[in-house]
């Protein structure tokens, strides 16, 4: 086959490479196309290819181009033998300055498997493919980091005229980009006197232009990218309210907290009795007293319900922004064998883990970025919590008793007799409404309660703290499951009928814990029909009641000349608590988070 190079438009779509040996110009297009001529002629049970044109090489100006065109054959999809074969026409193109190179290939599958197994050749940084994002964004393409949850997408792509203006600063800095269309500062690079919309995706090192208007328009192009990947001004980021993603561990160090944040508890779906509370277990009970090691390491001391297990030394690895962890214990407690197999299920899984570092990083559902935290401060609802447990959040239940019994009997302090005595009263201290508990497995809250006079209904989640000193610290990790699981249920009421979801928990064994004005009822019938009477025009309000903030950590993160890592852990947990916020009023409910004032 003939074929001249004078005869294509191939779109302008280059993924960036750089030679990681010795081999540069001529000889490293040589090598790369060696290499991809046996990627290409690589058989399938289902699909042959076969080269037909290798054009020679056009060297112009110091760039250096060749391209092959290869015939695909494939079986079609709806049969596994048939003497019929889809048959088309692929092309690949190469380009090579110095030790840059640029692949162009029509079929996408083919590109990433060229990128995948060319050992002379690796994707040039993030940060350099960063020159190719501007401002004026098309288009963007977003992945979320935070925990799965039905009430929050996990990708989002969104179009608009300026998207960076667009963007939601609390909603949104939750996810990161991994592609997106925007109009960048490229030197030469006009069309009619306008600039170029240039698509980016930095993780892959690729970007797309358009369609070649001819070969010569092509070489003229691509000279100009290549420049501007090795030269180019790297603009402001103009999503920097978005988290960003991290590809190598290098800056990472400093680990200082550490939170189990399994997929179980945010299911829409329903999960095994079993296997939620084991995820709920590790979530809420378990304390992680961290020391930071070398990088993005770290070493544990691992409780469950208080006792020691041991201690856990996660290595952490991070690979082309996919972070991986291994976990070797020390210190072990004699007769925790189970727990510590438990433990390590999730510790020994970056996707069901968090972990936050002092340098501002995040590793979290598998990946590490850096997130855009807002310097808005949360306006925290401190209360008084003495005379009671504030690391404490259930009552023990005797031999023979249950939860629902327990709860506020015998003098008892724990945080749900809290809210019991002291959440819901009048101008007199006196309690007042309907509260029950819908405690377990997808419960709405920990609490709902009711006032029938001012048509008010509170949903109630509660998480103790893991110290109950005054100067003890708190961690995002404190407050990321608690407060996605608030807003999750949230959005459930929101869809459905409180009567409806209280009355589905009417015959389990928490549905006895039902008080009226502080006054324990037989069961949760009153509860149900003061449900029944509220106007569909009645107030929501969502509290997440955690005392690990206190009134006088608060302070010292607010003053002059605050440490900025011991700052900065509060900027992450009053984000988490904005974002909460801003998604309850999307459901018409108002949102208030609950600190200890202290003494």
């Amino acid at each position: 086959m003939t074929f001249d190079l004078a005869q294509l438009r191939p779109f302008i779509a280059p993924v960036f490479l750089e030679a990681v040996g010795p081999l540069r110009d001529a000889a490293l297009l040589t090598r790369l196309m060696n290499d991809v001529k046996v990627i290409a002629k690589r058989n399938s049970s289902s699909t042959t290819r076969r080269i037909l044109f290798t054009s020679p090489v056009d060297e112009t100006e110091s760039h250096f181009y060749q391209a092959i065109i290869y015939r695909e054959k494939t079986t079609p999809a709806w049969s596994t033998r048939s003497p019929v074969e889809d048959e088309g026409h692929e092309l690949i193109i190469i380009s090579v300055r110095g030790k840059i190179a640029t692949i162009c290939a029509s079929d996408g599958s083919m590109r990433d498997r060229l990128v995948k197994d060319i050992k002379s050749c690796r994707r040039i940084s993030r940060e350099r493919l960063n020159a190719f994002v501007g401002g004026a964004a098309k288009a963007l393409w977003l992945n979320g980091v935070h925990t799965p949850t039905a009430s929050k997408a996990d990708t989002k792509a969104i179009t608009g005229t300026a998207l960076e203006y667009a963007l939601d600063p609390l909603g949104d800095q939750t996810y990161y980009y991994n592609a997106v269309r925007s109009v960048p500062e490229i030197v030469g690079l006009l069309k009619a006197g306008k600039k170029a919309v240039i698509g980016a995706a930095p993780g892959g090192a690729r970007i797309w232009v358009r369609r070649a208007e001819s070969w010569d328009d092509f070489k003229r192009v691509m000279a100009i990218l290549i420049d501007h990947a090795v030269n180019g001004v790297i603009a402001d980021n103009p999503f920097s309210s978005l988290s960003q993603p991290i590809d190598n561990g290098v800056d990472i160090k400093d680990a200082y907290g550490l939170s189990v944040a399994p997929g179980e508890l945010l299911s829409e779906d329903t999960v095994a009795e079993a296997a939620y509370e084991i995820a709920r277990r590790w979530a809420f009970d378990a304390d992680f007293e961290v020391t930071a090691l070398v990088g993005p390491s770290l070493s544990a001391v691992v409780s469950l319900d208080s006792d020691a297990i041991g201690t856990a030394e996660i290595s952490v690895t991070i690979d082309d922004g996919i972070a991986s962890t291994a976990v070797a214990w020390t210190n072990v407690v004699a007769g925790k064998v189970a727990q510590r197999a438990e433990c390590e299920s999730f510790l020994a899984n970056a996707e069901r883990i968090k972990i936050y570092y002092d340098s501002g990083h995040t590793i979290a559902q598998g990946r590490c970025y850096v997130g855009g935290y807002s310097d808005q401060p949360f306006d925290w609802d401190f209360r008084s919590f003495a005379g009671y447990e504030v690391n404490r959040e259930k009552p023990e239940v005797p031999a023979g008793s249950t939860l629902a019994a327990a709860i506020g009997e015998n003098n008892e302090k724990s945080l749900f007799a809290y809210v019991l005595e002291k959440m819901f009263v009048d101008d007199q201290g006196s309690a007042k409404g309907w509260l029950a508990s819908d405690d377990g497995s997808m419960e709405l809250a920990d609490f709902i309660h009711i006032d029938p006079n001012d048509r008010v209904v509170t949903l109630v989640h509660v998480k103790a703290s893991s110290w109950d000193t005054p100067d003890r610290g708190a961690k995002p990790g404190d407050y990321e499951l608690v407060v996605a699981q608030a807003i999750k249920n949230l959005r459930h009421l929101d869809r459905r009928n409180l009567h409806d979801e209280m009355k589905k928990g009417k015959g389990k064994k928490i549905g006895s814990a039902v008080w009226l004005d502080g006054v324990r009822q037989a069961n949760r019938d009153g509860f149900l029909a003061a449900a029944k009477k509220l106007p569909r025009s009645h107030r929501t309000v969502l509290v997440v009641l955690q005392p690990s903030v206190t009134k006088m950590e608060r302070d010292k993160c607010l003053a002059d000349k605050a440490p900025p890592t011991y700052a900065m852990r509060m900027r992450q947990i009053d984000t988490l608590l904005l974002s909460a916020r801003a998604s309850a009023l999307a459901c018409g409910a108002s949102f208030i988070g609950i600190g200890d004032l202290g003494t």
